[in-house]
Protein backbone atom coordinates (compact mmCIF):
# COMPACT_ATOMS: atom_id res chain seq x y z
CA UNK A 1 0.00 0.00 0.00
CA UNK A 2 1.27 3.50 -0.81
CA UNK A 3 0.12 5.74 2.00
CA UNK A 4 1.61 8.89 0.55
CA UNK A 5 0.46 8.59 -3.07
CA UNK A 6 -2.86 9.10 -4.75
CA UNK A 7 -4.38 6.24 -6.70
CA UNK A 8 -7.00 7.92 -8.81
CA UNK A 9 -8.86 4.93 -10.22
CA UNK A 10 -12.46 4.08 -9.41
CA UNK A 11 -12.50 2.45 -5.95
CA UNK A 12 -8.84 3.44 -5.42
CA UNK A 13 -9.66 6.36 -3.20
CA UNK A 14 -7.30 9.08 -2.14
CA UNK A 15 -7.93 9.69 1.44
CA UNK A 16 -7.83 11.53 4.53
CA UNK A 17 -10.70 12.66 6.62
CA UNK A 18 -13.42 11.07 8.69
CA UNK A 19 -17.11 11.54 8.70
CA UNK A 20 -18.33 14.71 10.28
CA UNK A 21 -20.54 15.10 13.25
CA UNK A 22 -23.74 16.52 14.57
CA UNK A 23 -24.32 18.61 17.66
CA UNK A 24 -23.17 17.17 20.95
CA UNK A 25 -25.06 14.12 22.11
CA UNK A 26 -24.41 12.14 25.23
CA UNK A 27 -25.34 8.72 26.45
CA UNK A 28 -24.38 6.38 29.24
CA UNK A 29 -24.28 2.62 29.30
CA UNK A 30 -24.55 1.46 32.87
CA UNK A 31 -23.08 -1.89 33.76
CA UNK A 32 -25.83 -4.44 34.22
CA UNK A 33 -28.61 -2.21 32.94
CA UNK A 34 -27.87 -2.17 29.25
CA UNK A 35 -29.74 1.11 29.03
CA UNK A 36 -28.80 3.97 26.76
CA UNK A 37 -29.54 7.59 27.50
CA UNK A 38 -29.26 9.91 24.51
CA UNK A 39 -29.80 13.39 25.91
CA UNK A 40 -28.83 16.28 23.68
CA UNK A 41 -26.87 19.24 24.92
CA UNK A 42 -23.87 21.44 24.29
CA UNK A 43 -20.49 19.82 23.96
CA UNK A 44 -18.65 19.93 27.23
CA UNK A 45 -21.83 20.46 29.20
CA UNK A 46 -21.86 18.47 32.45
CA UNK A 47 -25.14 16.85 31.47
CA UNK A 48 -23.50 15.56 28.30
CA UNK A 49 -20.98 13.41 30.15
CA UNK A 50 -18.26 15.38 28.55
CA UNK A 51 -16.56 18.07 30.16
CA UNK A 52 -16.08 20.14 33.17
CA UNK A 53 -17.12 17.69 35.84
CA UNK A 54 -13.55 16.62 36.48
CA UNK A 55 -11.83 13.30 36.06
CA UNK A 56 -13.81 10.10 36.11
CA UNK A 57 -13.73 7.14 38.45
CA UNK A 58 -12.06 3.81 37.84
CA UNK A 59 -15.43 2.16 37.09
CA UNK A 60 -16.29 4.48 34.18
CA UNK A 61 -15.03 4.94 30.64
CA UNK A 62 -15.70 8.27 28.91
CA UNK A 63 -15.98 8.03 25.09
CA UNK A 64 -15.85 11.04 22.76
CA UNK A 65 -17.19 10.45 19.25
CA UNK A 66 -18.76 12.00 16.17
CA UNK A 67 -22.44 11.54 16.99
CA UNK A 68 -25.10 10.29 14.63
CA UNK A 69 -25.36 6.68 13.54
CA UNK A 70 -21.63 6.03 14.04
CA UNK A 71 -21.95 7.00 17.69
CA UNK A 72 -25.05 4.85 18.10
CA UNK A 73 -23.30 1.89 16.49
CA UNK A 74 -20.21 2.26 18.65
CA UNK A 75 -22.21 2.57 21.86
CA UNK A 76 -24.22 -0.53 20.97
CA UNK A 77 -20.98 -2.48 20.64
CA UNK A 78 -19.80 -1.13 24.01
CA UNK A 79 -23.05 -2.18 25.72
CA UNK A 80 -22.36 -5.93 26.23
CA UNK A 81 -18.94 -5.12 27.68
CA UNK A 82 -20.51 -2.63 30.09
CA UNK A 83 -23.04 -5.23 31.19
CA UNK A 84 -20.39 -7.93 31.64
CA UNK A 85 -17.87 -5.80 33.55
CA UNK A 86 -20.19 -3.47 35.45
CA UNK A 87 -18.23 -0.50 34.08
CA UNK A 88 -20.25 2.51 32.92
CA UNK A 89 -19.46 3.69 29.39
CA UNK A 90 -20.45 7.33 28.95
CA UNK A 91 -20.60 8.76 25.45
CA UNK A 92 -20.29 12.38 24.36
CA UNK A 93 -20.20 13.66 20.78
CA UNK A 94 -18.75 16.79 19.26
CA UNK A 95 -19.07 18.69 16.01
CA UNK A 96 -15.75 17.68 14.50
CA UNK A 97 -12.02 17.37 15.00
CA UNK A 98 -11.38 20.92 16.19
CA UNK A 99 -14.11 20.72 18.82
CA UNK A 100 -12.97 17.28 19.96
CA UNK A 101 -9.38 18.35 20.51
CA UNK A 102 -10.54 21.53 22.25
CA UNK A 103 -12.76 19.51 24.60
CA UNK A 104 -9.89 17.19 25.48
CA UNK A 105 -7.45 20.05 26.11
CA UNK A 106 -9.92 22.15 28.09
CA UNK A 107 -11.11 19.24 30.25
CA UNK A 108 -8.09 17.17 31.32
CA UNK A 109 -9.02 13.75 32.63
CA UNK A 110 -12.58 13.87 31.29
CA UNK A 111 -12.19 11.43 28.39
CA UNK A 112 -10.57 8.03 27.96
CA UNK A 113 -11.29 6.86 24.40
CA UNK A 114 -11.84 9.07 21.36
CA UNK A 115 -12.87 8.46 17.75
CA UNK A 116 -10.83 10.60 15.36
CA UNK A 117 -10.66 10.86 11.61
CA UNK A 118 -7.39 10.98 9.67
CA UNK A 119 -7.05 14.70 10.12
CA UNK A 120 -7.84 14.30 13.80
CA UNK A 121 -5.15 11.67 14.28
CA UNK A 122 -2.56 13.94 12.71
CA UNK A 123 -3.67 16.94 14.76
CA UNK A 124 -4.07 14.96 17.99
CA UNK A 125 -0.48 13.79 17.77
CA UNK A 126 0.62 17.33 16.97
CA UNK A 127 -1.35 18.64 19.97
CA UNK A 128 -0.10 15.76 22.18
CA UNK A 129 -3.55 14.74 23.40
CA UNK A 130 -3.41 10.99 22.72
CA UNK A 131 -1.00 8.33 23.94
CA UNK A 132 0.49 5.09 22.55
CA UNK A 133 -1.67 1.98 22.54
CA UNK A 134 -0.32 -1.32 23.87
CA UNK A 135 -1.29 -3.84 21.20
CA UNK A 136 -0.07 -6.73 23.36
CA UNK A 137 -3.29 -6.40 25.39
CA UNK A 138 -5.50 -5.90 22.31
CA UNK A 139 -4.90 -9.23 20.51
CA UNK A 140 -8.19 -9.00 18.62
CA UNK A 141 -6.87 -6.09 16.60
CA UNK A 142 -4.05 -8.08 15.04
CA UNK A 143 -6.20 -11.20 14.78
CA UNK A 144 -9.08 -9.58 12.92
CA UNK A 145 -7.82 -6.44 11.13
CA UNK A 146 -5.87 -6.76 7.88
CA UNK A 147 -2.15 -6.17 8.20
CA UNK A 148 -2.27 -3.54 5.45
CA UNK A 149 -4.62 -1.44 7.61
CA UNK A 150 -2.72 -1.69 10.89
CA UNK A 151 0.22 0.58 10.15
CA UNK A 152 -1.32 3.58 8.38
CA UNK A 153 0.99 6.56 8.76
CA UNK A 154 -1.48 8.80 10.60
CA UNK A 155 -2.05 6.07 13.20
CA UNK A 156 1.66 5.62 13.91
CA UNK A 157 4.39 7.59 15.63
CA UNK A 158 7.58 5.87 14.53
CA UNK A 159 7.08 2.33 15.84
CA UNK A 160 4.34 3.24 18.33
CA UNK A 161 0.68 2.66 17.51
CA UNK A 162 -1.37 5.76 18.33
CA UNK A 163 -4.69 4.82 16.73
CA UNK A 164 -6.68 1.80 15.57
CA UNK A 165 -8.56 1.96 12.27
CA UNK A 166 -12.30 1.51 12.76
CA UNK A 167 -14.16 2.13 9.49
CA UNK A 168 -13.46 3.80 6.17
CA UNK A 169 -15.39 5.14 3.24
CA UNK A 170 -15.24 7.77 0.51
CA UNK A 171 -16.58 11.19 -0.37
CA UNK A 172 -18.03 10.91 -3.83
CA UNK A 173 -21.26 12.60 -4.80
CA UNK A 174 -24.96 11.76 -4.97
CA UNK A 175 -27.53 12.99 -7.47
CA UNK A 176 -31.28 12.98 -7.91
CA UNK A 177 -32.24 10.79 -10.89
CA UNK A 178 -35.72 12.33 -10.99
CA UNK A 179 -34.19 15.74 -11.67
CA UNK A 180 -31.27 14.61 -13.82
CA UNK A 181 -31.87 12.34 -16.81
CA UNK A 182 -28.22 11.67 -17.64
CA UNK A 183 -26.10 9.04 -15.92
CA UNK A 184 -23.41 10.97 -14.06
CA UNK A 185 -20.01 9.34 -13.65
CA UNK A 186 -17.37 12.08 -13.61
CA UNK A 187 -16.41 15.17 -11.64
CA UNK A 188 -16.77 17.03 -14.94
CA UNK A 189 -20.49 16.23 -14.96
CA UNK A 190 -21.16 18.52 -12.01
CA UNK A 191 -19.84 21.50 -13.99
CA UNK A 192 -22.80 21.50 -16.40
CA UNK A 193 -24.41 25.00 -16.35
CA UNK A 194 -27.81 23.26 -16.19
CA UNK A 195 -27.08 22.56 -12.51
CA UNK A 196 -26.42 26.15 -11.51
CA UNK A 197 -27.72 26.68 -7.99
CA UNK A 198 -28.40 22.98 -7.52
CA UNK A 199 -25.03 21.72 -6.25
CA UNK A 200 -23.77 21.45 -2.67
CA UNK A 201 -20.15 20.62 -1.82
CA UNK A 202 -18.33 19.81 1.39
CA UNK A 203 -17.23 22.78 3.50
CA UNK A 204 -13.90 21.39 4.69
CA UNK A 205 -10.84 22.80 3.03
CA UNK A 206 -8.56 19.77 2.68
CA UNK A 207 -11.50 17.50 1.87
CA UNK A 208 -12.83 19.83 -0.83
CA UNK A 209 -9.44 20.42 -2.39
CA UNK A 210 -8.66 16.70 -2.38
CA UNK A 211 -11.57 16.07 -4.73
CA UNK A 212 -10.74 19.12 -6.82
CA UNK A 213 -7.25 17.72 -7.24
CA UNK A 214 -8.57 14.24 -8.05
CA UNK A 215 -10.82 15.73 -10.74
CA UNK A 216 -7.78 16.93 -12.70
CA UNK A 217 -5.61 13.87 -12.01
CA UNK A 218 -3.51 15.79 -9.50
CA UNK A 219 -1.98 14.44 -6.31
CA UNK A 220 -2.82 16.85 -3.50
CA UNK A 221 0.37 15.77 -1.72
CA UNK A 222 2.33 17.35 -4.58
CA UNK A 223 0.65 20.75 -4.23
CA UNK A 224 2.49 22.05 -1.13
CA UNK A 225 5.66 23.72 -2.34
CA UNK A 226 4.58 23.66 -5.99
CA UNK A 227 2.81 26.90 -6.87
CA UNK A 228 1.81 25.78 -10.36
CA UNK A 229 0.04 22.67 -9.08
CA UNK A 230 -1.52 24.63 -6.23
CA UNK A 231 -2.90 27.14 -8.71
CA UNK A 232 -4.29 24.32 -10.89
CA UNK A 233 -6.05 22.84 -7.88
CA UNK A 234 -7.61 26.16 -6.91
CA UNK A 235 -8.59 26.93 -10.50
CA UNK A 236 -10.55 23.67 -10.50
CA UNK A 237 -12.13 24.51 -7.13
CA UNK A 238 -13.21 27.88 -8.53
CA UNK A 239 -14.78 26.16 -11.55
CA UNK A 240 -16.66 23.71 -9.30
CA UNK A 241 -17.91 26.59 -7.15
CA UNK A 242 -19.92 28.12 -10.00
CA UNK A 243 -22.92 25.82 -9.58
CA UNK A 244 -22.86 25.73 -5.76
CA UNK A 245 -25.70 27.19 -3.74
CA UNK A 246 -24.32 26.06 -0.36
CA UNK A 247 -21.42 24.24 1.26
CA UNK A 248 -22.22 21.69 3.96
CA UNK A 249 -20.20 21.12 7.10
CA UNK A 250 -21.78 17.91 8.37
CA UNK A 251 -23.10 14.82 6.64
CA UNK A 252 -26.64 15.27 7.92
CA UNK A 253 -26.92 18.55 6.00
CA UNK A 254 -25.84 16.97 2.71
CA UNK A 255 -28.56 14.33 3.10
CA UNK A 256 -31.17 16.94 4.08
CA UNK A 257 -30.37 18.91 0.92
CA UNK A 258 -30.85 15.77 -1.18
CA UNK A 259 -33.99 14.71 0.68
CA UNK A 260 -35.63 18.14 0.34
CA UNK A 261 -34.38 18.55 -3.25
CA UNK A 262 -32.51 21.76 -2.46
CA UNK A 263 -29.57 19.98 -4.08
CA UNK A 264 -29.79 17.87 -7.19
CA UNK A 265 -26.12 17.00 -6.71
CA UNK A 266 -24.22 16.90 -3.43
CA UNK A 267 -20.85 15.65 -2.34
CA UNK A 268 -21.72 12.94 0.13
CA UNK A 269 -20.61 9.89 2.07
CA UNK A 270 -21.65 6.54 0.68
CA UNK A 271 -22.94 5.14 3.96
CA UNK A 272 -25.30 8.05 4.52
CA UNK A 273 -26.59 7.83 0.96
CA UNK A 274 -27.23 4.12 1.39
CA UNK A 275 -29.22 4.87 4.54
CA UNK A 276 -31.20 7.46 2.58
CA UNK A 277 -31.96 4.89 -0.13
CA UNK A 278 -33.06 2.43 2.54
CA UNK A 279 -35.49 5.10 3.75
CA UNK A 280 -37.21 4.97 0.38
CA UNK A 281 -35.25 7.57 -1.59
CA UNK A 282 -34.16 5.17 -4.33
CA UNK A 283 -34.07 8.11 -6.76
CA UNK A 284 -30.78 9.20 -5.15
CA UNK A 285 -27.78 7.62 -6.87
CA UNK A 286 -24.28 7.52 -5.36
CA UNK A 287 -21.21 7.94 -7.55
CA UNK A 288 -17.52 7.35 -7.04
CA UNK A 289 -16.35 9.39 -10.05
CA UNK A 290 -14.17 7.71 -12.61
CA UNK A 291 -11.31 10.12 -11.77
CA UNK A 292 -11.36 8.94 -8.15
CA UNK A 293 -12.65 10.38 -4.89
CA UNK A 294 -11.41 11.32 -1.48
CA UNK A 295 -11.38 8.47 0.99
CA UNK A 296 -11.37 8.67 4.77
CA UNK A 297 -11.03 6.55 7.87
CA UNK A 298 -12.25 6.88 11.43
CA UNK A 299 -9.98 5.55 14.16
CA UNK A 300 -10.06 4.88 17.88
CA UNK A 301 -7.40 6.27 20.23
CA UNK A 302 -6.72 6.56 23.96
CA UNK A 303 -6.70 10.07 25.41
CA UNK A 304 -3.43 11.06 27.05
CA UNK A 305 -3.61 10.99 30.83
CA UNK A 306 -6.58 8.63 31.02
CA UNK A 307 -7.01 7.34 34.55
CA UNK A 308 -8.73 4.24 33.13
CA UNK A 309 -6.07 3.21 30.65
CA UNK A 310 -6.33 -0.49 31.51
CA UNK A 311 -10.10 -0.49 31.08
CA UNK A 312 -9.75 1.46 27.85
CA UNK A 313 -7.54 -1.29 26.44
CA UNK A 314 -10.04 -3.93 27.54
CA UNK A 315 -12.86 -2.04 25.85
CA UNK A 316 -10.87 -1.72 22.64
CA UNK A 317 -10.06 -5.42 22.65
CA UNK A 318 -13.79 -6.11 23.00
CA UNK A 319 -14.57 -3.74 20.13
CA UNK A 320 -12.19 -5.56 17.78
CA UNK A 321 -13.83 -8.95 18.14
CA UNK A 322 -14.85 -9.99 14.65
CA UNK A 323 -18.58 -10.12 15.37
CA UNK A 324 -18.45 -6.61 16.81
CA UNK A 325 -16.56 -5.27 13.80
CA UNK A 326 -19.14 -6.77 11.46
CA UNK A 327 -21.90 -5.21 13.57
CA UNK A 328 -20.24 -1.82 13.24
CA UNK A 329 -19.99 -2.17 9.48
CA UNK A 330 -23.62 -3.19 9.13
CA UNK A 331 -24.87 -0.38 11.37
CA UNK A 332 -22.70 2.31 9.78
CA UNK A 333 -22.87 1.14 6.14
CA UNK A 334 -19.11 1.50 5.83
CA UNK A 335 -16.13 -0.76 5.29
CA UNK A 336 -14.31 -2.22 8.28
CA UNK A 337 -10.94 -3.68 7.36
CA UNK A 338 -11.59 -7.20 8.63
CA UNK A 339 -9.79 -10.19 7.24
CA UNK A 340 -12.00 -12.17 4.86
CA UNK A 341 -14.81 -9.59 4.66
CA UNK A 342 -18.31 -10.96 4.08
CA UNK A 343 -19.90 -10.46 0.68
CA UNK A 344 -22.42 -8.00 2.09
CA UNK A 345 -19.60 -5.66 3.09
CA UNK A 346 -17.90 -5.86 -0.30
CA UNK A 347 -21.16 -4.72 -1.90
CA UNK A 348 -21.23 -1.42 0.02
CA UNK A 349 -21.27 1.62 -2.30
CA UNK A 350 -17.76 2.79 -1.42
CA UNK A 351 -16.17 -0.48 -0.32
CA UNK A 352 -12.39 -0.52 -0.70
CA UNK A 353 -9.80 -2.85 0.82
CA UNK A 354 -6.93 -1.14 2.58
CA UNK A 355 -4.42 -2.25 -0.02
CA UNK A 356 -6.28 -0.16 -2.62
CA UNK A 357 -6.29 2.98 -0.50
CA UNK A 358 -3.77 5.80 -0.60
CA UNK A 359 -3.67 8.55 2.00
CA UNK A 360 -2.65 12.18 2.20
CA UNK A 361 0.69 13.04 3.62
CA UNK A 362 -0.38 15.09 6.61
CA UNK A 363 3.15 16.32 7.30
CA UNK A 364 2.89 18.15 3.97
CA UNK A 365 -0.80 19.01 3.79
CA UNK A 366 -1.74 19.97 7.34
CA UNK A 367 0.62 22.99 7.53
CA UNK A 368 -1.12 24.42 4.45
CA UNK A 369 -4.62 24.23 5.90
CA UNK A 370 -4.90 27.81 7.19
CA UNK A 371 -3.47 29.40 4.07
CA UNK A 372 -5.53 27.25 1.76
CA UNK A 373 -8.67 27.86 3.81
CA UNK A 374 -8.31 31.59 3.33
CA UNK A 375 -7.86 31.17 -0.40
CA UNK A 376 -10.82 28.81 -0.72
CA UNK A 377 -12.99 31.19 1.30
CA UNK A 378 -12.23 33.94 -1.23
CA UNK A 379 -13.56 31.64 -3.96
CA UNK A 380 -16.71 30.83 -1.99
CA UNK A 381 -17.34 34.50 -1.25
CA UNK A 382 -16.58 35.52 -4.83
Amino acid sequence: MTNEENTLARRDMIAGVGVGALTAVSGCLSGGSGSSNDDTGGAGDENSGGGSNGSGSSDEIRFLGFGGNTQDAQMSVFEPWAEETGVNVRGTSAGGTTEMISLIKQNPGSFDVVALNDTGMARAQQEDVIEPIDLSVIPNYEENIKESARSLSFNMNDQETMGLIRENGATGYAYNTEKIDDDLSSWNDILDPAYEGKVSLIDRTIDRLSNSAAAIDLNINEAPGDQAKTDEMFARAREEDKNVFSYWGDGATSIRYLRQENAWIAEAWGGRVLALQQDGFDNIEYVIPEEGAMGWTDNLAIVKGSESRGLAHELLNHTYQRENLLSLSEAMNYTVQVKNPPEKMTELPDYAPAEDLAFRDWDKVLPMQEKWSQRLEEIKQG
